[in-house]
């Protein structure tokens, strides 16, 4: 069964890798390949001190361990669901094997199977028989990481099912990227640190190898000492792990279907006839607020950016660092953008009820209310809270500025790209067991998040130029700039949102109910509004946009501004590392790749839109001619018949 399974996967990947879907693949292959090669490069670095090499290591693969936590929860569903084969009469641990199988067919594992060839790299520097242990080791260790990651899963959806599970779902979800995202903070501290000469402490090196992503090095240590029993200890220690774990995991897929949580309002509850909450805007923002406190889904998607934020602002207090509390408001507001661009999808077909009143307008506006109903208030509390508990009397003018921009960004942001970009998933009242079998929308997050930085330009901008030139007028003026900014966003993008609806509702409600295109969806494709790409062409496309932002950004701009105003943070800045008369060339010529990069993204974008609507255009005085070649073929074909 399990090669019947990898065909079918191998299928359907193949036949999905089309347009941005196949580029953020690509994307994402490479990045982790470069990882991989890092985790590789780590065993050939030259450390005196016994052992310390191996804590390296160890501490690497929990990272990687991390990753996969993480990854599947982030995306959306696995291409091969249980509740797929539902009706057939499969045993449970039969189809545990058989979607085990399939699992390991991915980008994502023959990364992580190249990551891990470093333990075998590893080894060899002990002798030719612990890299023959190496082997086995390094492969039960996927096994574990890829089941850990199938149960983790399925778990966190079992909690996600009430609104408190849902959230608590939220902060573990969260907890896991913080720690993914922060490995540069355990990078800094080890390199400011003795422990490449005196190594980590007992404690902590004994803790380290106590977590099962840690036993092959332990078993790879144990048999460059000859301790036999430890070996098999730790070997052993995986595969009954390993096994537990596909037990649980089978047992998860045979699961029948359980009873959805209601979650009751209140049943004589008035009708504001007046004010804010009136009319069909009122309407929608108080059914929305509704969705954001009962629905699962909504709750951890408001959790996250909240728990990902204070986590991210407190951790830099482990090495007594407070540079990052001011900061913790202006990340709720950003994250939120990352995780809310997708509304549209998460209530499914309901659209039909938008598409019989007419209100695309009210519900547009609607939802831009109840977002910034739910993440202002906690933005703005955190602000000026965490500012006031971090003593940075300088970092005022900076929360000011970003905080409104980003919020009213964010509005509309959420809402254009929730119409413009909507990626299908199960409809709500549709939706599998596990809440986390949603949408993926990993692509277009991840460009969220960047693109969610650019409202707060102007007004950082002109806090920055105060600062540079000691003026405070200027440099308060960050504040009304950055709120001008965001409500000139939020209404124009919301303004584009609402009229994009009601031009495409009919196709937005076709998709989620059958994710695809109708034929009048395709052909206004082909005739320009979207232009299919070449898996090629997308590829290009999507490494442009992605090298280019992280040259134009972090690469370029970010170190240019730190250099010319005196910030010393070298953190991932290559020109941060140079002289001063070194850095601004290198950040330069970083600016100017990443604008060309950017270029050529556009450049063939607009090609293929080109090509497309010659093509359409073609096809349109063809068909004015009477000379359409399928009508063609098909008179002559009824006539031979007759």
């Amino acid at each position: 069964m399990a090669g019947v399974l990898i065909r079918m996967k191998l299928a359907i990947t193949r036949n999905s890798m089309t347009g941005g879907k196949a580029a953020w693949m690509i994307t994402g292959g490479t990045v982790g390949l470069l990882f991989a090669a890092a985790t590789i490069w780590l065993t050939f670095v030259d450390i005196a001190k016994p052992g310390v090499l191996g804590d390296l290591l160890a501490c690497v693969w929990v990272m990687w361990l991390l990753g996969w936590l993480v990854g599947p929860l982030w995306g959306s569903s696995a291409v091969l669901r249980a509740d797929h084969f539902a009706l057939l009469p499969v045993p449970r641990r039969k189809l545990a094997v058989g979607l085990l199988g399939a699992a390991f067919v991915g980008i994502t594992t023959a990364v992580t199977a190249l990551a891990f060839v470093s333990l075998i790299t590893y080894a060899a520097h002990l002798g030719v028989v612990p890299a023959l242990i190496a082997v086995p080791a390094a492969a039960g260790e996927l096994v574990f990481v890829v089941l850990l990651s199938r149960v983790a899963y399925a778990l966190f959806g079992f909690v996600a099912t009430s609104r408190l599970g849902a959230a608590v779902t939220g902060v573990l979800f969260a907890a896991m990227i913080v720690l993914a995202q922060s490995g540069w903070m355990i990078i800094v501290a080890i390199s400011y640190s003795d422990v490449l000469s005196t190594g980590f402490s007992s404690t902590f090196s004994t803790t380290l190898r106590w977590i099962p992503s840690s036993w092959g090095v332990v078993a790879v240590d144990a048999a460059g000492h000859g301790d036999w029993l430890l070996v098999l200890g730790a070997l052993a220690g995986l595969a009954v792990l390993s096994g537990l774990l596909l037990l649980i995991w089978a047992a998860t897929l045979g699961t029948p279907r359980r009873a959805r949580v209601t979650i009751r309002g209140t049943r004589h509850a008035t009708v504001p006839t007046g004010g804010l909450f009136a009319g069909p805007t009122g309407a929608v923002f108080r059914k929305e607020l509704r969705t954001w406190w009962r629905d699962p889904l909504r709750t951890t998607t408001a959790t996250v950016p909240i728990a990902w934020a204070l986590l991210t602002a407190l951790l830099p207090l482990t090495f007594d660092a407070k540079a990052l509390l001011p900061w913790a408001g202006p990340a709720v507001a950003l994250f939120a953008i990352t995780s809310a661009g997708n509304l549209y999808s998460q209530d499914g077909t309901a659209l039909w009820q938008t598409i019989t009143t007419g209100t695309h307008h009210a519900d547009v506006r609607g939802r831009q209310w109840a977002y910034l109903a739910v993440f202002g208030p906690i933005s703005i509390a955190l602000s000026i809270g965490f500012t006031i508990w971090s003593g940075y009397a300088w970092a005022w003018p900076w929360v000011a500025a970003t905080v409104p921009a980003l919020l009213g960004g964010g509005a509309g942001l959420i809402s254009y790209a929730s119409v413009a970009a909507m990626v299908p998933g199960p409809d709500a009242h549709k939706r599998p067991d596990n809440p986390l079998e949603r949408a993926d929308t990993t692509g277009q997050s991840n460009l969220l998040f960047w693109i969610g930085l650019i409202p707060a330009a102007p007004a950082l901008t002109a806090v920055l130029l105060g600062d540079r030139f000691d003026l405070p007028v200027l440099r308060w003026a960050g504040g009304p700039i950055g709120l001008a900014t965001g409500v000139a966003l939020a209404w124009w993008l919301g303004s584009v949102a609402s009229r994009q609806l009601a031009a495409t509702d009919a196709e937005m409600l076709h998709i989620m109910r059958t994710g695809r295109k109708t034929a009048a969806g395709r052909a206004a494709a082909a005739g320009g509004t979207k232009a299919e790409m070449s898996k090629r062409d997308s590829a290009i496309v999507g490494l442009c946009w992605g090298g280019g932002s992280i040259l134009l950004f972090p690469q370029g701009l970010v170190p240019l501004v730190f250099i010319l105003t005196g910030v010393d943070v070298k953190v991932w800045f290559l020109a941060m590392y140079l002289p001063p008369l070194w850095g601004l060339p290198v950040a330069g010529v970083s600016i100017v790749i990443g604008i060309f990069l950017y270029s050529q993204a556009i450049r063939i974008t607009v090609r293929n839109r080109t090509t497309q609507r010659e093509a359409a255009a073609a096809r349109g005085r063809d068909e004015a001619a009477g000379a359409d070649p399928e009508q063609h073929h098909e008179v002559e074909f009824v006539g031979q018949a007759n």
